[in-house]
């Protein structure tokens, strides 16, 4: 490895670990009066601790340092400065762990590593690359992320489509000291996308065992040439066990047609090159999507319930959503159970259907009340037929013996017009020559 210009530090630079102890040298033999030397930090007077004066010497002793030390001191006697030092306290780098990718047969290929401790201004990373057959080494800058507490090195130079061994070796090197990792890549395996972007899930109207997913390819991917293969995996919320589809290139929706009705799913997209090179995406963040139902005729119930429901990884058991209420005495679980409400329309063509029932009933009692008093009074029969009124029958009956009728007379005799008899009998006129006053025996019942 070539070194880098800034691991050497400049003259006067001391460099400590942190932890340490370290004296800092003033001039010696050129001192009239030792007692009369002082150390300043920063342009500040050093304060006794935790500095420790070395009188004889006119030194100054830090133990335990730490970064804060880190800074310019000077030693003066009087106004005249004698001796300027840097102390510089940071700890070597170590060996980076690092691991390259690459996000589209388009892009350049990267190597990254974080770093768990803090990273000092001066420390710096470089990248060579290599093939295998033995050509010269290219070197390349990396790039410190101080928010993400990474380095990123980019290997340029390479044909998209190249398929080779690359011997890949990072250096990081600062004041205190170097470190250095080797690594060697097949440049097809480096390839893995960037998960799918923009995944959405929506339900499918008027059908609730269905569930609309879309997606995007990544930003990162940037070709129009090469194409990406899909993966969608799904399951209910309270299960465990995902359903899998594998999609072709090109492919960028699909429509889940065995969605549970009322029960959130979750959706997860990856990807990968549609001849198979490299590895698959990461999946993409979950997605909740709930089936279609309408809300006229789903609407859900709260119900109270003492036993807590069961969790059934499969989701083989019926799903009851639980939600928390308020509670003074107690904080049992609710439960959610769903009913099912009857839409407006439903509720008037019931309502008229019952109002014209009613009244066709009360027509008919109406009708036949109606009816019945009609032929009781004419004697109707069922079918509209009038029956006539019963007449009794009469027949003549023998009369008894008597005497015959040549011994009394036809006629009464004459009585008077005031007389009992002739105030309860019609009277006939005289001149009829037959007396139809006692006639009632032709009529006799039977």
């Amino acid at each position: 490895f070539i070194l880098f210009n800034f691991a050497v530090p400049p003259a006067g630079t001391i460099i400590a670990l942190p932890g340490s102890n370290v004296t800092l040298p003033c001039l010696e033999g050129e001192l009239a009066n030792q007692t009369l030397v002082h150390w300043k930090f920063e342009g500040r007077p050093v304060a006794s601790p935790p500095a420790v004066w070395d009188t004889p010497k006119s030194a100054l002793f830090l133990p335990s340092i730490h970064h804060n030390h880190s800074g310019s001191y000077s030693c003066s006697e009087d106004s005249r400065v004698l001796r300027t030092l840097r102390l510089v306290v940071e700890e070597p780098p170590k060996a980076p762990d690092f691991s390259c990718f690459r996000r589209s047969l388009a892009k350049d290929i990267l190597c990254e590593w974080r770093t768990l401790s803090p990273v000092s201004p001066r420390t710096k990373a470089s990248l060579w690359v290599q093939r295998f057959m033995g050509e010269n080494r290219t070197e390349q800058q990396c790039r410190h992320y101080s928010r993400s507490q990474k380095f990123l090195c980019r290997v340029q130079g390479l044909n998209n489509e190249e398929d080779v061994v690359l011997l890949v070796s990072v250096c990081v090197a600062n004041w205190a000291g170097t470190a250095r990792g080797h690594k060697s890549f097949h440049t097809d395996f480096l390839l893995r996308p960037d998960p799918p972007a923009n995944v959405q899930v929506s339900a499918v109207e008027k059908d609730p065992h269905k569930l609309h997913v879309t997606w995007r390819n990544p930003q990162s991917w940037g070709s129009k040439y090469y194409h990406l293969q899909f993966q969608l995996r799904y399951r209910v919320e309270t299960s465990r066990t995902f359903s899998e589809v594998h999609l072709k290139h090109g492919v960028t929706s699909y429509t889940i047609v065995d969605a549970v009705q009322h029960f959130p799913h979750i959706v997860q997209v990856r990807g990968r090159e549609e001849f198979d090179h490299g590895n698959w995406s990461e999946w993409s963040r979950e997605n909740i999507g709930i089936p279609w139902s309408d809300s006229q005729e789903f609407k859900p119930e709260t119900t109270y319930y003492n036993s807590e429901v069961p969790f059934d990884p499969d989701g083989a058991t019926t799903f009851v959503p639980t939600a928390s209420v308020p509670s003074s005495h107690t904080d049992k679980p609710v439960v959610v159970k769903s009913a099912v409400a009857v839409p407006l329309h439903t509720f008037l063509i019931m309502a008229v259907s019952i109002t014209l029932g009613l009244a066709l009933v009360v027509g008919v009692l109406t009708r036949w009340c109606w009816y019945s008093r009609y032929r009781k009074k004419w004697g109707i029969l069922p079918f509209g037929e009038i029956k006539p009124n019963p007449v009794p029958s009469y027949s003549l009956t023998p009369l008894s013996p008597e005497p015959p009728m040549s011994t009394s007379p036809l006629l009464p005799s004459p009585t008077s017009p005031f007389s009992e008899s002739s105030i309860d009998s019609p009277r006939t006129p005289d001149h009829s020559p037959y007396d139809v006053s006692n006639a009632d025996y032709f009529l006799l019942p039977k």
